[in-house]
């Protein structure tokens, strides 16, 4: 549906984003991820029409996005600041941005319905969007990205600056509105970007470092399995390190050690180190084997 092909943006002398060639297939909810200045956000202006590249293309079903500007109305898009108008009432902002989206008048009331609906903004309808929590904020930037009711949606860290109760709604309609559209979104909140999205993207320097599964995207990188084991004694660290299958052994605070397997060990080794803690006499307090975390794949294949 979505191919992006040999896609690079230059600012002065500076690529900001490099050679991507991404395919994106109808009804996938992608997650782009990336550190600050990795070139998150200016792919997505480029997937959304509103920034040229520097060279390659953007097609949509294989039409060209920057030769046929109609087909940016199949898109809709939430930028990462969320521009509203605070001195309009929800009311008004709808019924400006349909204007300006050129909805015909015969549609307009049915459009703004559709998104007080999906996006459950009844209860603030009528209020200035100045008095909006940061909550409904979000939720009017959504009713306006999909009013038209686009196949396409660009959401730019729709979550930044919200509570855990917030994100949580938010993340919702997400997944809500991906069922029945392509959905591209970035965040910084990786594990719950990885609870929404069906694959991830991870962009790093301009460039593609990975791009799978959120399942298989843990199993990327030098460990598959983590062991976290808070023990007391003499010599835990160096002799765990000694354990067959470590790659790597940290002590993360005092009597609390975080173990790395190699990729290639599929085995438990909970009972071996629960045998080496009776034979050192070390008191054992906690033993727990744990997958690796999105966010650990994420910090080894964006590290400088």
């Amino acid at each position: 549906m979505i191919t992006l092909t040999h896609i690079s943006k230059r600012y002065n002398q500076q690529f900001v984003v490099n050679d991507l060639n991404i395919k994106i297939k109808k009804g996938e909810i992608v997650g782009l991820l990336g550190p600050n200045g990795a070139g998150k956000t200016t792919t997505l202006r480029i997937i959304a029409g509103v920034l040229p590249p520097t060279r390659g293309s953007v097609k949509i079903d294989e039409y060209d996005l920057e030769s046929n500007s109609s087909l940016k109305s199949r898109i809709g898009f939430l930028p990462e600041n969320n521009p509203l108008y605070d001195e309009m009432t929800v009311e008004e902002y709808l019924s400006f941005w349909a204007d300006m989206k050129q909805i015909p008048r015969n549609e307009k009331s049915d459009a703004i319905d559709f998104v007080i609906d999906h996006c459950g903004i009844s209860e603030v309808y009528y209020r200035p969007i100045s008095e909006l929590s940061k909550g409904y904020r979000q939720r009017v930037g959504f009713s306006q990205a999909i009013l038209t009711k686009p196949d396409i949606l660009i959401f730019d860290e729709p979550t930044e600056g919200l509570d855990p109760n917030q994100r949580q709604d938010i993340a919702s309609l997400i997944r809500q509105l991906g069922k029945e559209r392509t959905v591209i979104i970035s965040s910084h909140v990786l594990g719950e970007l990885s609870k929404i999205a069906s694959r991830m993207i991870i962009i790093h320097k301009g460039a593609i470092v990975a791009d799978d599964t959120p399942n298989n995207l843990k199993k990327i990188g030098s460990s598959s399995q983590v062991i976290e084991m808070e023990v007391k004694g003499n010599g835990v660290l160096s002799g765990l390190k000694k354990v067959s299958g470590v790659a790597k052994v940290s002590e993360q605070r005092k009597n609390y050690f975080v173990i790395e397997l190699d990729k290639d060990k599929k085995r438990d080794i909970r009972e071996e180190l629960y045998n080496l803690s009776v034979k050192n006499k070390w008191i054992l307090l906690t033993l727990l084997a744990k997958e690796r975390a999105i966010e650990d794949v994420f910090s080894e294949l964006t590290s400088d």
